[in-house]
């Protein structure tokens, strides 16, 4: 459950047999903030899912209709009302665990001490005998804190850290980009976008005061390190085209008190790591045109660099952060080995004077992304995604030093915003990234008036959640604001249906022209691949055996599936086919491909494709026969890879473009006339778009995301 669903269960428990009506909710869950009763309803559809899989056929929150909403299950207060204070702290009254703790632990505001409450459940504390069991526990918690006590004397300082900690929001902003704090923990380096432009700050974590360092940034941001002192910032950025495949980066300098920024070096594939003593800088580089990368190692200025290790051929370091040891020796880092199908990710531990490495995590995880060390060396924080992540979303992981075991610490960051450490306080610094966002539908024609569907809220994921429509109106589309990943019908009205409902993640729906098939992709397997169900979600088998699938649709005869896998490799997305029964998977392109959709007539496909003599995407049509590609379609400029979607007589495509802040909605025919902007949203971001059967709705999902900084800070007493 997310901290809002929790709270709410928390007030309807206080409160059951009692209707709890919307208001109190609002006040209480939300104080101070404003927020649409529609948020309240989808937190508690998120309940009533979730308390199902305990029993199924049973409602435990009704509604009461123009009222609220009533808990009616079962509640039993296991703690006694008299016993006011336990361990030195006081206690809810209601006896349970007090709701500061709760606060601190899980994020969430205690309820208001003057809600209502109903009298507890009779205490065990007055049947005979009481006493006699009061003693056993007694001897019991005498005897646990004992052998708790020896185990924590044994235990490292990282096995000991993040078992319990606090989340603290540094500063939230839709525009940030990135995150780092300084060793000191008094600045704090933030990347902003602010239309289309992305620039580099400075923030004091003291007072708040933020001043401009690097006013533009030519080119996309790829990370940034402070030096040891924390005066200086070391950072990254790959100057080529948006568009482009291969990015060649420079790194840059640049003090925190202002003034020119310095160019270090080029050709740099990773944020740079700052080695403790302030002599050397580590980076992962790609060498062009091949999939080799290396680990390498300059002087602060750039110059005298070595290769420190090269990996074999199964192998590769992904384009993340690497980090020093405290004490300038070893070096950490993620990185990929391929597998038959797919790839798994490992933290490995590099000599930095020899070379030597070693693998030392063995958790299932299918990428891994920025590695930190703890001030005392004793273990290692990597952004880690699981290969059978429910909600897709980065985690956050402990790996100990040097004996390798890996402790899941919290979900729901943006690795790719990066992670750093408070040295002063042992707390990582990260990014958290929600989504908020409506469904809405409207006529093809008439983009401006259109129907509120649903109002989500949840975290952004690496690959699309995608949508459809089925024959009779509805459209579906997959969620993960329950933090499971499942796939959802809703009507134009708002009336909800869940078809799937595994622990694995089910994304990316797409029907049939007939609508009796639905295909979807899902880690269940443990790699993303392809499914196809019934169009209610049932009688679901496994299509592909790829792994590593980004992107899927199915013909409209229901033959074939297309689908894009990246090549473990070279890391280029490729499109395949594949019968609908799982047979006869061939690859029918061989250049980097995205966002493939097939015309009403099946037998062309749109998508996005590298150039025949550039690296930069352009839109395409291709033979879904043979792959072959027909025709390149001129489009306005955009900054990144657009999604696409036909029209019903397969004469124009409608593409969401986007140039800097402003996102459009364009209209590309085929043949003929230039394109045309069909609606244009200054402050919003389009993040899924669907065209109805019929031709004459469109579906799409509109909202910002929201970046917070957040603070980790762990409550366990150091060792």
């Amino acid at each position: 459950l997310t901290p809002k669903a929790l709270q709410i269960l928390i007030v309807l428990l206080q409160n059951h047999g009692s209707v709890v009506e919307k208001e109190y909710f609002l006040n209480e869950v939300w104080p101070d903030t404003f927020v649409e009763e529609s948020t309240l309803a989808q937190n508690i559809l998120t309940l009533r899912k979730t308390l199902r899989r305990f029993e199924q056929e049973r409602d435990f929150i009704v509604t009461i209709p123009r009222r609220g909403h009533e808990f009616v299950g079962d509640v039993q207060n296991i703690y006694p009302d008299r016993e006011a204070i336990a361990n030195g702290r006081e206690k809810d009254r209601n006896g349970g665990p007090p709701l500061s703790e709760l606060a601190v632990i899980h994020g969430i505001s205690p309820v208001s001490a003057d809600a209502p409450r109903q009298a507890p459940h009779q205490s065990w504390f007055v049947y005979p005998g009481s006493a006699v069991i009061v003693g056993i526990l007694a001897v019991l918690v005498v005897t646990v804190g004992y052998l708790a006590f020896f185990r924590t004397a044994s235990v490292s300082f990282a096995e000991s850290q993040f078992r319990t900690f606090r989340v603290d929001e540094v500063v939230a902003d839709a525009d940030i980009r990135n995150s780092i704090v300084s060793p000191n923990g008094k600045y704090l380096a933030l990347v902003q976008v602010k239309n289309g432009v992305q620039s580099l700050y400075v923030r004091q974590t003291e007072n708040g005061n933020t001043s401009e360092l690097v006013p533009q940034i030519n080119g996309k941001f790829i990370g940034a390190a402070f030096s040891p002192m924390s005066d200086e910032i070391y950072y990254s950025v790959d100057e080529t085209s948006p568009s482009s495949i291969d990015p060649v980066t420079t790194l840059y300098t640049v003090s925190v008190l202002g003034g020119a920024a310095k160019e270090i070096l080029h050709n740099i594939s990773s944020p740079p790591a700052i080695s403790p003593s302030g002599t050397h800088i580590a980076f992962t580089r790609r060498h062009p045109g091949t999939r080799d990368a290396a680990l390498v190692i300059t002087d602060i200025d750039g110059k005298n660099e070595r290769d420190v290790v090269t990996p074999g051929s199964d192998s590769e370091f992904t384009h993340r952060a690497v980090s020093w040891s405290p004490d300038g020796k070893l070096l950490s880092a993620t990185m990929l080995r391929r597998l038959g199908r797919g790839t798994e990710a490992r933290v490995v531990i590099v000599d930095a004077e020899s070379g030597d490495q070693k693998t030392i995590s063995d958790e299932n995880w299918t990428s891994a992304g920025d590695t930190i060390w703890l001030a005392d060396g004793s273990g290692i924080l990597a952004v880690a995604f699981g290969a059978t992540s429910p909600s897709l979303n980065d985690e956050l992981w402990l790996v100990s030093y040097p004996s390798g075991k890996a402790r899941l610490i919290t979900k729901g960051i943006n690795g790719n915003y990066g992670i750093s450490l408070n040295r002063a306080t042992n707390a990582v610094v990260a990014v958290q990234s929600n989504k908020f966002a409506c469904f809405l539908t409207a006529s093809v024609n008439d983009l401006y008036k259109n129907t509120h569907v649903l109002t989500t809220v949840s975290d952004r994921g690496p690959l699309p959640f995608g949508a459809d429509w089925t024959n009779d109106g509805r459209i579906v589309y997959s969620s993960a604001e329950g933090g499971n990943a499942d796939i959802f019908a809703i009507s134009e009205d708002g009336e909800q249906k869940q078809l799937t409902s595994d622990p694995a993640a089910e994304i990316s729906p797409r029907l049939s022209a007939d609508g009796r098939l639905l295909i979807f992709m899902s880690n269940r397997s443990g790699q993303m691949d392809v499914w196809r169900s019934d169009a209610n979600g049932t009688n679901a088998s496994q299509l592909t055996t790829n792994g590593n699938v980004t992107d899927s649709v199915i013909s409209p005869d229901a033959s074939s599936v297309f689908y894009l896998v990246q090549d473990p490799d070279t890391k280029v997305e490729k499109l395949w086919r594949v019968s609908i029964d799982g047979e006869n998977a061939v690859q029918i392109t061989d250049r980097t491909t995205r966002s493939p959709r097939i015309s009403p007539d099946g037998n062309t496909i749109a998508a996005y494709i590298s150039g025949p003599e550039t690296n930069t995407m352009m839109l395409g049509l291709l033979s879904t026969r043979t792959g072959e590609i027909l025709k390149y379609l001129e489009t306005p400029p955009h900054d990144d890879i657009p999604f696409l979607d036909w029209s019903k007589d397969g004469q124009d495509l409608f593409v969401v473009l986007r140039r800097g802040k402003p996102e459009s909605l364009w209209k590309v025919p085929l043949n003929g006339p230039q394109p045309s902007k069909l609606r244009e949203w200054e402050n919003d971001a389009i993040f899924r778009l669907a065209i109805s059967r019929s031709g004459e709705r469109i579906f799409y999902e509109v909202g910002n995301e929201l970046n917070s900084v957040v603070q980790i800070q762990s409550l366990d007493a150091e060792t």
